[in-house]
């Protein structure tokens, strides 16, 4: 039942007594109430019981008594999860959990009070209380969180992220993923990654995860989440996230196959795995080792690595033999512009234009 049309049901009996010509007084008779009871039931001060939806039987013909019933089991569920859901914040407390939650950003444009905002974003990280926020993403360690954002921000990309394979409305729930079909699936990834169109590449790959039982969703980055990617589970198929967070097409595809490594080396279900941005750019000490494994298996994955140490011994990095190299790699020059430029043998500001943005 929608929002805008719940209403008590002695509303809607008062209606159909109106259609009947009947008053309130004549149907008290009729049910064998007092006037009191009948209009409290009408005025929705009291609830509709068994006995007297079966008496209505007899007023409104061809009306089970069931039909009343039901409506009024869905009218105080509709009543019950109001109370439920909308929890009542002071002023101060409303202004502080937006400054940690950032709520009215996340929110902005939808004409919520923060009240509302601060409720819905409840429902969005899927905890009855904010108190509850730390327990339920202790996964966020301190020291996980050392080179990236704010955890509060992270959580909620994910509640949005969630949100987003809902709304796509894909059921995978027939299709079970399987390890050995994603691997023997892998060159199919480095053959869709070649089209220089990275949004048809990606909706490609969406398709082709789709097949092998793996939801792939977009949803832009939240302010101060510093996220990539992230790898979790959604109906028991798992499920890759990427923020977005990408200017090229060498970015974007590094970030899918870093979370495919994660998928394919480390996935548990249920243990979301999050890549923030300085963990899929660089190894560093406060890199954890899944994230260098998976940096190294979406390196590997475009460039043989043995063939790339023999090319850097050549020590010539101009267009021509990035294309030749490229080609023999069956990539896109610009996959090999990058790893130069992050390896440090070429500037950022060096043959940047053979990468397809």
């Amino acid at each position: 039942m929608s929002k805008e049309f719940i209403v008590h049901t002695g509303s809607i009996i008062k209606e159909y007594l109106e259609d009947l010509g009947m008053s309130q007084k004549e149907c008290a008779k009729r049910l064998g109430i007092s006037e009191k009871h009948l209009s409290n039931l009408l005025n929705g001060k009291s609830r509709l019981t068994e006995d007297i939806a079966i008496k209505f039987e007899k007023i409104f013909h061809n009306i089970p008594a069931s039909y009343w019933l039901n409506y009024e089991s869905k009218y105080r569920e509709y009543i019950k999860r109001e109370e439920l859901d909308t929890i009542n914040f002071e002023e101060k407390d409303l202004i502080e959990l937006d400054k940690r939650f950032n709520f009215s950003k996340v929110f902005s444009g939808l004409d919520w009070d923060l009240k509302k905002q601060a409720n819905e974003m409840l429902k969005l990280l899927r905890i009855g209380n904010f108190s509850q926020f730390d327990a339920v993403y202790s996964y966020m360690h301190v020291d996980f969180m050392e080179d990236g954002g704010e955890k509060e921000s992270i959580a909620t990309w994910l509640g949005l992220a969630r949100e987003e394979v809902e709304i796509q409305n894909r059921d995978l729930s027939n299709k079970p993923y399987n390890d050995s079909n994603l691997i023997n699936s892998l060159d199919k990834f480095k053959k869709i990654a070649l089209n220089n169109d990275y949004k048809s590449s990606l909706q490609s790959a969406r398709k082709l995860l789709n097949r092998l039982g793996i939801y792939l969703v977009f949803c832009d980055a939240v302010v101060n989440s510093k996220v990539r990617g992230a790898l979790t589970t959604y109906k028991r198929n798992p499920a890759i996230f990427l923020s977005g967070r990408f200017k090229t097409h060498d970015h974007v595809w590094f970030a899918l196959m870093h979370e495919i490594g994660h998928l394919i080396k480390h996935y548990e279900p249920n243990e979301p795995i999050v890549t923030l941005e300085k963990e899929l750019e660089l190894d560093t000490n406060n890199t954890s080792a899944k994230e260098k494994e998976a940096n190294s298996f979406a390196r590997d994955f475009f460039i043989n690595e043995s063939a790339y140490k023999r090319f850097i011994e050549l020590n010539v990095f101009d267009q021509k033999s990035i294309e030749d190299f490229s080609n023999y790699q069956e990539i896109l020059p610009g996959i090999v512009v990058a790893r130069l430029q992050h390896d440090g043998y070429i500037g950022y500001d060096k043959l940047s234009y053979l990468k397809n943005k």
